[in-house]
């Protein structure tokens, strides 16, 4: 289409979407969807009344353009009246509150409804700004409406939003809601005339034209959330969890300067996620499947005040080429907005960012159930079946054998007790194929670091977990992995250990890297994964305290984690007890072990233990703990 040929129009836009609506999320799915349909019902007819028009929805949000400014004010009055009513209804089970944010500016039309330009833009940046249950405009709605209307305002001033200024002022449904917000000064606006260098320093401290004195966060941390899905269905929640955590992925890949947290639970409460991890960044999203199109809707949210900086919803046919190029496309977006606020330098980014891919959806949504099953076990062998169809259908897809391999891998730990060596020697000959078709993959160098531990190959596992690291540096749980398998691996004895105060006492080379795994690769993980959100760090480091006889520091790693009743859980938390003479906890944990392995034979531990390489490192100080509380 020509730039004379784009439909152009002035409108005004009407903008709203949910508070909280994660946390509403993780607390009662079911109940939050059926309180959003109540919701739905009560805003469309308000809408279809004062002559609006819904011309694009996304889960939690609504966008509507009206005729006029008036009966946008109208509209956004009566809904927020009427849902304030619902909320105070006893019978309410959810209740919802909404920010809604109004502009008129110009607009561009797209197919047969959608709305796009900035102008629909600046009404998501007002809603953004606008007060739980509040209404919040703009300077050129103020102007119309301010005498044709007997409501009371409250002007904000000049505020500024990502690369947005706009005067905003507050529609005051009640007195409470009057606030006072700093406005954009000179002094932001020379911000953004000094070069990158200053621009990176300061952009902690002006978002919304705020001026805040708190801690400043990471603005190289990004914390990606759980897709949400829109449906009951296993498969879409499942897909919405696969399009999430490869986001994650491609975007550790496309920076080096980048530290990505990828959760695999939603989150009740987005800002002590912010508080936690220490995030500037948080990418939310939500899918839906109507038929064969798959709905994208993804948020980049400011972890300073949990507003979105861009919200983009993307519609494509459902297939696996197309799910690559949509993320493709979304990693491009996110990169291009954190380049612009200084985040992220452009010599560090990764412009090539190879991706395996397969045309094949079925394909797909074995790795989907395969991730899954890190949390539902049961589903283990499910995953592994599907994914010997899928290297049959597509033998060149690399990631299909990635996760074939690790979890047969998952397969052969999960019974130590028994004979599965071909577990072994099937995963391992799975990664080699993997690595064949990428050599750089990510996950691959994991998997195959984790498959050569378990073969005790430590030359090999070394060199591999080395590699690995260089591709991951900036991940907290693949790097915790990595530390535990080089901290344990190879041949450390109770000799080669030392404290983290210590000079290392172990050699760097293929025989022991204790030092380096537990104190240099493992407190970083933990540094990094400063919300405990990745949980392997917590707890290889749990290990290493406890070895060097430091019970308290272990109990400060597993103190976030709840893992209670499971074995791991209680007999690291039982001997870190003992340590710090707290005996009668301990003898709670250790009843909890004997309970988990379901006898309080010492030779049933050993096995475990043996089976991750501290039969002669941990093991023995654990026994003389162990011997204490009932093991024979």
């Amino acid at each position: 289409m020509s730039t004379q040929d784009t439909d152009r129009k002035i409108a005004v836009i009407f903008a709203t979407d949910v508070v909280g609506y994660s946390k509403h999320m993780e607390k009662d799915e079911d109940a939050t969807l059926a309180s959003l349909n109540e919701c739905n019902k009560i805003i469309e007819p308000i809408i279809k009344k004062q002559k609006g028009r819904i011309f694009n929805t996304g889960g939690d949000s609504v966008f509507a353009e009206f005729p006029s400014a008036v009966a946008a004010i109208n509209m956004a009055v009566e809904f927020q009246k009427k849902i304030k009513e619902r909320n105070t209804k006893e019978i309410t089970q959810v209740k919802l509150e909404y920010r809604i944010g109004i502009n008129m500016g110009d607009v561009v039309k797209q197919g047969d409804r959608n709305l796009m330009g900035d102008g629909v833009n600046i009404a998501a940046r007002l809603e953004a700004l606008a007060q739980p249950g509040g209404i919040t405009i703009a300077k050129n709605v103020y102007d119309l409406v301010v005498k044709k209307t007997k409501y009371e305002f409250n002007d904000l001033g000049e505020q500024k939003v990502k690369e947005n200024i706009f005067h905003a002022y507050d529609l005051l449904l009640d007195s409470s809601q009057k606030r006072k917000l700093k406005t954009q000064s000179s002094k932001a606006k020379l911000i953004g005339l000094v070069g990158g260098a200053v621009a990176a320093v300061f952009i902690g401290l002006f978002f919304t034209g705020i001026f805040e004195t708190e801690k400043k966060l990471d603005t190289s941390k990004i914390v990606v959330l759980p897709f949400k899905s829109l449906s009951d269905t296993k498969k879409e929640k499942l897909l919405a969890l696969g399009i999430s955590q490869d986001l994650g992925s491609k975007l550790t890949k496309s920076s080096k300067s980048l530290n990505i947290l990828n959760l695999k639970k939603i989150p009740k409460d987005l800002s002590e996620v912010s508080k936690k991890t220490n995030a500037s960044y948080l990418v939310d999203g939500n899918i839906i499947q109507i038929d064969n199109m798959l709905r994208v809707k993804v948020d980049l949210i400011d972890g300073k005040n949990i507003s979105n900086i861009w919200s983009e919803t993307y519609d494509r046919d459902l297939t696996g080429k197309n799910i690559f190029a949509l993320q493709d496309e979304i990693i491009k977006k996110i990169i291009n907005e954190l380049v612009g606020a200084g985040a992220v330098l452009s010599k560090d980014i990764n412009k090539k960012i190879a991706s395996s891919k397969t045309s094949d959806i079925t394909i797909y949504e074995c790795i989907n159930l395969a991730r899954n099953s890190e949390i539902v076990l049961k589903d283990r062998m499910k995953a592994v079946n599907c994914l010997k169809e899928s290297v049959k259908k597509d033998p060149n897809y690399a990631d299909a054998w990635v996760w074939l391999a690790a979890r047969t891998r998952n397969l052969y730990a999960d019974y130590p007790d028994q004979e599965n060596n071909h577990l072994l020697k099937d995963a391992s000959k799975y990664i080699e194929n993997a690595l064949r078709l990428d050599p750089k993959s990510s996950k691959g160098l994991q998997v195959k670091t984790i498959i050569e531990f378990h073969k005790k190959n430590w030359e090999q596992m070394f060199s591999t977990a080395n590699k690995a690291f260089e591709q991951n540096s900036g991940d907290p749980s693949v790097l915790s992995s990595l530390a535990m398998n080089v901290a344990f691996g190879g041949n450390c004895t109770l000799d080669n250990v030392s404290s983290s105060n210590e000079q290392p006492k172990d050699t760097l080379n293929n025989e022991c890297q204790f030092h380096r795994g537990c104190w240099e690769m493992g407190l970083t993980a933990n540094k990094m994964d400063t919300g405990n959100f990745a949980v392997m760090d917590n707890y290889m480091l749990a290990v290493c305290y406890n070895i060097v006889k430091d019970g308290k520091s272990a109990l400060k790693m597993m103190s976030p984690m709840p893992h209670q009743k499971k074995f791991w859980y209680e007999i690291h938390s039982g001997v870190a007890s003992h340590f710090e003479n707290q005996f009668k906890t301990a003898e709670g944990h250790f009843e909890n072990v004997k309970k988990a392995i379901k006898t309080n034979k010492l030779t049933k531990i050993y096995d475990i233990f043996k089976k991750y390489n501290n039969e002669k490192l941990s093991y023995p100080i654990y026994e003389k703990v162990l011997k204490k509380y009932g093991f024979e």
